[in-house]
């Protein structure tokens, strides 16, 4: 992740989604260089397994995000058990956010969200969340997230999904890529988590200065 042996400079992870540049610019080591805005995800609201609201929208930290549905336990279980590990691995670190969507609202209720949440531990940050309907988790997974989700009407299982985890830095924009279903993504993930979170670290260091 060093970009120049023996110094303390790290290659920035890459943006994924449509760009544009913004009209404006700012200054690096005296030159003037253009502002880009990169694709972030939009706010978006959903149930937890309470049935309460909760409102997805940038915070102050790092998040992870991947979808499911509990129906499929044989793609749903090794997604959440690499989201487990990941909640384990920061779960005292309270700018690390997990949010688990599933792609089924009408068969995974909350209290069907209850029973199969309380099998991965007990962690706060770590949200279980349920669409009003179909449209709208579809709407966020292709349009906001950039995942694939096919529902079918006669096939077994009738839904198809990415198994992909997405990582968010504090503007909501898509930093990272890595499938729960390979050790070596969810172990790069760990270390990419740490390294975005260095640099929200350094971007707040230099907003106060």
């Amino acid at each position: 992740m060093l970009q120049e042996k023996g110094k303390n400079r790290y290659k920035p992870l890459p943006f994924y989604g449509e760009k544009h540049l913004a009209g404006t610019f700012h200054s690096r080591r005296g030159k003037q260089i253009p502002d880009t805005v990169y694709h972030a995800v939009s706010p978006f609201s959903m149930r937890d397994m309470n049935g309460q609201s909760v409102t997805f929208e940038p915070d102050s930290g790092v998040t992870v995000l991947s979808l499911f549905y509990t129906g499929n336990e044989l793609l749903a279980n090794p997604i959440q058990a690499a989201m487990q590990k990941i909640a384990q691995r920061f779960q005292k670190n309270e700018m690390v956010h997990l949010y688990s969507l599933t792609v089924d609202p009408e068969r995974d209720t909350p209290q069907h969200m209850q029973a199969y949440r309380a099998k991965w531990g007990d962690y706060p940050r770590w949200k279980f969340l349920i669409a009003d309907n179909r449209e709208q988790i579809a709407h966020v997974a292709r349009t906001e997230l950039l995942l694939d989700v096919v529902y079918h009407e006669h096939d077994i299982p009738s839904i198809t999904h990415s198994s992909a985890m997405v990582l968010l830095d504090s503007k909501h924009r898509i930093r990272g890529y890595y499938d729960a279903l390979l050790k070596e993504d969810v172990d790069r993930l760990l270390d990419e988590i740490k390294l975005l979170l260095t640099e929200e670290f350094r971007n707040i260091s230099v907003s106060r200065e």
